[in-house]
């Protein structure tokens, strides 16, 4: 069984999620809506929801300082918002995930599928709510900080300290500075469009290089890193990658 509200200040909004909610996703059993963030608070400790889909842009309060009221945040947050802004880049960053509106059937269920498959990551959500503040207030996303949610603990990395990232299965593998690494359960792809704003390339189909790293590229045609590793760049991608070098 598994609980959500709503909180959206305008009612239409709110209604048409929650119809959508009953029609394509079923493992959702009780759905409630909220359309004063003033009352948010209060609301989420009574109802204890598992998933809270929270507007951003609200009269009073916005989603961000709904958040902050609560103490113990052991819900999964979907941030919804009718802007493509500057924000959702904070929120990705942040390993959140966010529904733009109107929301569409397809990424509704693919929100809901990616919590079935994190939800032993819910107990560090304030921490990533913090990450979110602080990439805002930077003014610049080329200062934003990266949350690495795993079960161990989540990790906040800048995009410049990122040598490469190498998918492994369902999950990627980070090489970092200082012979640092870390796994997260998140495919290569979902880092790719993230990073590459930040000088990211992908070179083959398992590889995604920080192009500031590149030492030099071999007689085999491979990319030779500051850290010594060698990544392949398969010839689909050979001639995409060398244009970006140059």
């Amino acid at each position: 069984m598994i609980k959500s509200l709503i909180i959206d200040d305008e009612q239409k909004a709110s209604d048409v999620l929650r119809l959508m909610i009953e029609r394509f996703v079923p493992s959702i059993t009780e759905v409630q809506t909220c359309n004063d963030a003033r009352n948010a608070a209060a609301m989420i400790h009574h109802i204890q929801p598992d998933i809270v889909f929270l507007d951003i842009r609200m009269p009073f309060l916005d989603g961000f300082e709904v958040l902050e009221q609560i103490k113990s945040k052991p819900f999964k947050v979907i941030f919804t918002t009718a802007y493509n802004e500057y924000s959702i880049q904070a929120i990705r960053f942040s390993a959140f995930d966010y529904l733009l509106k109107p929301v569409d059937a397809e990424e509704l269920i693919g929100a809901i599928t990616r919590y079935m498959g994190t939800r032993e990551e819910l107990g560090f959500q304030p921490e990533r709510l913090k990450n979110i503040l602080q990439n805002i207030d930077a003014g610049n996303s080329k200062q934003f900080k990266l949350a690495l949610p795993s079960r161990e603990g989540v990790y906040f990395i800048s995009p410049s300290e990122i040598i490469r990232l190498e998918a492994s299965g369902a999950y990627t593998r980070f090489f970092c500075m200082n012979n640092k690494q870390y796994i997260t359960s998140k495919v290569l792809g979902d880092y790719e469009e993230l990073l590459e704003p930040h000088g990211f390339i992908r070179t083959h189909k398992s590889h995604l290089v920080n192009r500031n790293f590149i030492s030099f590229i071999n007689h085999e045609g491979h990319a030779v890193l500051i850290d010594n590793s060698t990544v392949e760049i398969s010839r689909r991608k050979k001639e995409e990658v060398m244009k970006k070098l140059r």
